[in-house]
């Protein structure tokens, strides 16, 4: 089936991207990682996802920024030890298939699945997908299904790179509750109040909530709305950022990560299914 009309496949460097383009917004999608570049509103024409300049977009490396899709573990030193497996899981580096498109009311949908999903570390039979949905929102679903005859458990993470104008002008509205403090050791503590950053920042935020809001000074605002989750992520590496090869000294500056995650573990009986949205809302 050809894609949509408001759908464009291009290639570059090896790699095939979607280019969507409607009345409501442009956004653009690597078939390498199933991962999102790209999100316009036409609303205001601002840019609500940050690419680092040096990210490799030639396949060689999992893409720094937009949404990195983290399946079936995310990071690489929580829950059980996995060794010398990839961080964040298998998705993020393996080339999808671009299952179809459709116009519909809300916008352009559009459908990936992996190459594969099931890879040392995770030997189980599953189906999982990707729906994009490119309007006035960004949604993104991340879809898992258990296909065999055996129950699992796995975690996940839709692990946005944010835009902002400035960090130290950003503020994190709508957070609430306690959160593990990975920089101290897993320590519980409690969500600040106002919420900004002004220091290398990892936090799992235990409370599945439901609305965060991305506050710059200037009046842009992003609603990220979480479902099916059981955690929020933030992350920011601050000057760290110097000692990450496919990121520039200064760019924590102009980038906040906001993740839909689970990171407690969700367990799936033999045909059951399971969806994770992230949607982001420009105000």
């Amino acid at each position: 089936m050809p894609p949509a009309d408001s759908v464009n496949v291009s290639e570059s460097n090896g790699l095939t991207f979607l280019e969507i383009e409607n009345s409501m917004a442009t956004a653009k999608v690597s078939l390498f990682g199933g991962h999102v570049l790209s999100f316009v509103p036409k609303k205001d024409n601002k840019e609500r996802l940050w690419v680092s300049p040096h990210a490799y977009l030639n396949g060689e490396r999992p893409i720094r920024g937009g949404i990195p899709v983290c399946w079936p573990w995310f990071s690489d030193d929580h829950g059980r030890d996995k060794g010398s497996l990839p961080s964040h899981g298998f998705l993020r580096t393996q080339v999808w298939k671009f299952v179809g498109s459709q116009e519909t009311s809300s916008g352009t949908e559009l459908t990936l699945t992996p190459s594969f999903s099931r890879a040392e570390g995770f030997e189980y039979d599953c189906n999982v997908m990707l729906v994009i949905n490119v309007g006035e929102t960004l949604e993104v679903s991340l879809i898992t299904e258990n296909t065999g005859v055996v129950p699992f458990t796995f975690n996940c993470a839709l692990h946005t790179y944010f835009h902002v104008g400035h960090i130290q002008d950003t503020r994190l509205d709508s957070m609430e509750g306690e959160y593990k403090d990975k920089l101290a050791d897993w320590d519980i503590k409690e969500t600040p109040s106002p919420y900004t950053i002004n220091s290398e920042t990892d936090r799992i935020h235990l409370t599945p909530i439901e609305k965060a809001t991305i506050n710059v000074e200037d009046n842009d605002f992003t609603d990220v709305s979480s479902s099916g989750h059981d955690s929020v992520v933030v992350w920011n590496p601050w000057q760290g950022a110097a000692s990450i090869s496919d990121m520039d000294p200064f760019g924590y500056k102009h980038m906040l990560c906001v993740e839909t995650a689970i990171t407690k573990g969700k367990s799936l009986a033999p045909g059951e299914r399971h969806v994770m949205t992230q949607t982001v809302n420009p105000c």
